[in-house]
């Protein structure tokens, strides 16, 4: 009985600390990249600032991203930490691509290409808004 109680109390505190509350910053981030890799361009250009649309028009957007779509259905992020200073949210990932299609969010490294990244985010109009160019879509203009 004692083992019981036991096992049951832990597995219920590794279920609470599993469940910690993202910021609605990383909940943008995620947004983002999940439309990305449902190919859902102007629901992910959706997430970006008013700053970062005059720099990328949706069109060039898009058409960096279907170039990299092969890339984004192999890819996961995981999640390594976020800092706030001055008004802006910077989150840090990683990105990692497999040979096959995994899940976005799968916490697992088998293979060793990845790549960090730094998200920052703004807040207009109540909304956190993606204020620089993230992998896939990490540089802007015309493919020629």
């Amino acid at each position: 009985m004692n083992k019981f109680l036991i096992l049951t109390f832990l597995s219920i505190i590794f279920i609470i600390s599993c469940s910690g509350d993202k910021s609605e910053a990383r909940i943008s981030l995620e947004n983002y990249l999940t439309h990305l890799k449902n190919e859902e361009f102007q629901k992910a250009y959706s997430y970006m600032s008013n700053n970062l649309k005059e720099k990328c028009e949706f069109n060039e957007f898009e058409n960096k991203a279907l170039s990299n779509y092969e890339a984004i259905r192999h890819s996961r992020i995981i999640y390594s930490g976020e800092r706030v200073s001055n008004e802006k949210v910077k989150i840090e990932f990683i990105i990692k691509i497999d040979e096959m299609e995994v899940n976005l969010f799968d916490l697992q490294i088998m293979d060793p290409y990845a790549s960090e990244e730094t998200a920052t985010f703004i807040s207009e109009s109540n909304n956190w808004k993606l204020d620089n160019l993230i992998w896939p879509v990490d540089w802007c203009e015309d493919i020629k």
